[in-house]
């Protein structure tokens, strides 16, 4: 049995630790897969003669795009020292500031005193609090995500509300009359799409005249296949199977080139020829990206984004979150 130490990046949530985890426990040989958040670290236990440490850390990259960079065990234990030391620095400021706390307590009691017998007043300070506009919720610049990155779970985006005209030629699901429109900016090949696929699915079963969805195209840059599944939905909408094909690439999400998006438009009974045409001449790159820059325009920097009747809900939240959102409409 071999055992690999490793830090990731770009896992942020808990999310991501399930997704990594999955991803892990799926391959063949590991016998143990452990992701911890706090320290942005992992472990697997695995054998060899099966899975090799590259097919190891190609299976944390297929979960999300995360990179995994092996450490040897000395560079954990002293992370571990490290973070003890600050534990331990922790719990002495603490007492510190207990004691200070005490200090400046008795010594607000004997200030009083004099300003009562002895009429004595403090001076005021001639220092102005200074405020700090940057102080908020919101990242420093450079640790803004670049735009398209993979959406994880967030909260309402507080924004003004979107317009969208839709028409026929939009891609449509659920009651076309419907009093509640989602739109649906999306990546075929994002995780937390695949995810938001599912809810959305169980939303429109639940609620079949209430809503409808409407799907618009935005591939991230570095998801290898998101910009031609996105050309090949388009190419299959062609043929009256945008839906179908949809499901079917969500569905095989871990298995995308463009040799399968082409057989998968065969066993959806699609002609081969013309779909194939369709897909090697980039007939509808243009129409993807032209979905992408109305969302980049709409406030979309990541995936998925769901507008419900305007209003931006970013990131593959719970369903729960969109029941109550359709609810109080």
């Amino acid at each position: 049995m071999n055992k690999i130490n490793f830090k990731i990046k770009g896992m942020s949530c808990d999310a991501c630790v399930q997704l990594i985890t999955k991803e892990l426990k799926k391959q063949p040989g590991v016998v143990e897969a452990k992701i911890d958040l706090k320290s942005k670290s992992g472990l697997v236990m695995y054998d060899k003669t099966k899975i090799q440490k590259k097919d190891i850390f190609d299976a944390i990259r297929k979960a999300g795009d995360y990179q995994a960079e092996e450490v040897i065990d000395s560079d954990i234990q002293d992370e571990a020292g490290k973070q003890s030391g600050e534990e331990v620095s922790q719990e002495v400021t603490a007492s510190r500031n207990s004691f200070l706390t005490g200090f400046l307590a008795g010594g607000g009691i004997i200030l009083l005193f004099l300003i009562i017998f002895f009429n004595i007043t403090p001076k005021q300070s001639s220092l102005k609090a200074q405020t700090n506009p940057s102080a908020n919720n919101t990242l420093p610049e450079k640790q803004q995500p670049a735009q398209g990155a993979a959406q994880q779970p967030s909260i309402y985006e507080a924004q003004k509300t979107q317009t969208f005209t839709i028409t026929k030629t939009d891609h449509i699901r659920g009651n076309p009359d419907a009093s509640i429109t989602l739109v649906e900016f999306s990546d075929f090949e994002c995780p937390f799409c695949e995810r938001q696929y599912q809810t959305l699915k169980q939303l429109l079963k639940e609620y079949p005249q209430k809503i409808r969805l409407v799907y618009r195209h935005f591939p991230l840059g570095f998801h290898q296949f998101a910009q031609k599944a996105a050309e090949a939905s388009e190419c299959a909408s062609e043929q009256d199977s945008f839906w179908e094909y949809h499901d079917k690439l969500f569905e095989n999400q871990t298995d995308y080139s463009v040799e399968n998006f082409k057989k998968w438009a065969g066993g959806l009974g699609l002609k081969i020829s013309q779909f194939n045409n369709c897909l090697d001449t980039d007939k509808y790159a243009s129409k993807v990206q032209a979905d992408a820059q109305e969302g980049a325009q709409k406030g979309v920097n990541g995936t998925p984004a769901t507008f419900v009747n305007g209003q931006l809900i970013s990131g593959a939240l719970p369903y729960n979150t969109f029941k109550e959102a359709i609810d109080s409409l």
